[in-house]
């Protein structure tokens, strides 16, 4: 792989595994997005899945990436030039959605 982010592949590859099982769900690793972009693109020829940027050069998700045979799940990815947060859709999302219904709630003048 004479493409730079060649390099990156092995690295998102394995880091997979990480973000699926940490309770926490968050890795990140000192690479540019856009390469890890392309890695990842490269990677869902054998992993299966979809990647598409959500936002151009900020977000990108990994949807139906196969983690071990019988499992998958959709990771984002977001970060910058100089690196990137990987981060498994799971339950904390619930947590980020509690939170948002709570402050309109708190704006409206209602409580939850």
């Amino acid at each position: 792989m004479a493409e730079q982010w060649g390099k990156w592949v092995p690295v998102i590859e394995h880091l997979l595994w990480q973000v699926y099982y940490r309770v926490l769900s968050f890795v990140s690793f000192h690479g540019p997005l856009s390469e890890a972009y392309y890695a990842a693109e490269h990677l869902s020829d054998g992993k299966g899945g979809r990647v598409y940027w959500v936002i151009l050069d900020r977000v990108f998700r990994w949807d139906d990436v196969e983690i071990s045979p019988g499992i998958s799940t959709k990771v984002w990815f977001f970060g910058g030039p100089k690196n990137t947060v990987m981060a498994r859709r799971g339950w904390w999302a619930m947590y980020l959605l509690e939170v948002q219904v709570k402050r309109v709630a708190s704006v409206l003048g209602g409580s939850v």
